[in-house]
């Protein structure tokens, strides 16, 4: 019995037929009956009842084909393993996600990543503003999904992900939200605007929508910050995906920031021109940019 033998008897199984399965393997029909053939003689057993036009599967066959199915896929994914361990594919893939991205659409891609490609590990971390490029440009990533704030984009290749809108939000206790609309800026400084803390190495890496002059508490990650805003303690800006349950329930009330000068982030999966990406990696950058719109949603400003 043969590897070939047995994609073969699947191929003749799955498109119920020879004819379609020798489409589907790029062989002659000839070519895919006799390993059919051959396997079933080996066997001792007939696998298809041929007296039809179309080749149907006799009881043994069916019986057969369980067991066909996983020693194909196990050998297969043997041999995914060996090509990993032989350099082919790479044991390891980065990538870096700005906080604000949506998880959900990523980890659809990821889940496609792994059952294709099961035995390479996938390190996925989150950065905050200029921290995902930060990734690229140090090495610590193959592919990061990010903003191009402070980005120098000369090196790097970019496909547009998401649009993700940002919406200033407090709880519907803090003092902010029962104020007139829109609030003074002195207002604004007066209580805790809450940040995310930038996580790229650059001190001068540039800010987003962070009030100069005023109260701020910085944490790390958008949980953290969406946590807080509930308690009341602060207010800030935190993507519409993030809040949509929490404002819809009238648990926080939505602001009006004439100050924010971004009202939607732009996403981009980015990759460096100037280094070799495996085949994983490519695999990745590829369904990113199937994944994302064909351009980006224009940036809404307040006047």
């Amino acid at each position: 019995m043969t590897f070939d033998q047995l994609v073969a008897f699947l191929a003749v199984a799955h498109e119920g037929g020879f004819s379609a399965a020798s489409d589907t393997l790029h062989k002659s029909q000839p070519a895919v009956s006799k390993l059919v053939r051959n396997l079933e003689d080996e066997l001792g057993v007939t696998l298809f009842d041929r007296r039809q036009y179309r080749a149907t599967l006799s009881d043994a066959g069916r019986l057969f084909l369980e067991r066909a199915e996983a020693l194909v896929e196990h050998t297969e994914a043997l041999r995914t393993f060996g090509r990993q361990l032989g350099g082919q594919i790479e044991a390891v893939v980065r990538l870096a996600v700005e906080a604000v991205t949506p998880v959900g659409p990523i980890m659809v891609i990821l889940r496609g990543l792994q059952e294709r490609f099961p035995a390479v590990r996938i390190e996925l971390s989150t950065e905050r503003l200029a921290g995902a490029a930060d990734a690229l440009r140090e090495e610590r990533a193959e592919i990061a999904v990010a903003t191009t704030l402070g980005v120098g984009l000369t090196k790097l290749e970019r496909v547009h992900f998401r649009t993700v809108r940002i919406l200033p939000v407090a709880h519907r206790d803090h003092p902010l939200a029962t104020c007139k609309k829109p609030i003074p800026p002195a207002l604004l400084r007066a209580h805790p605007q809450i940040v995310l803390r930038d996580s790229a190495h650059d001190p001068a890496a540039p800010s987003l929508n962070v009030l100069e002059g005023g109260v701020r508490w910085s944490v790390t990650d958008v949980t953290a910050k969406r946590d807080v805003i509930l308690a009341g303690m602060g207010w800030g800006g935190l993507p519409e995906h993030v809040v949509a349950e929490a404002l819809a329930a009238r648990v926080l009330v939505r602001l009006e920031v004439p100050e924010f000068e971004v009202q939607a982030m732009e996403l981009f999966a980015m990759r460096r021109r100037d280094r070799p990406h495996g085949v994983v990696a490519q695999a990745l950058w590829e369904e990113l940019g199937r994944s994302g719109p064909t351009s980006p949603a224009p940036r809404r400003r307040r006047s």
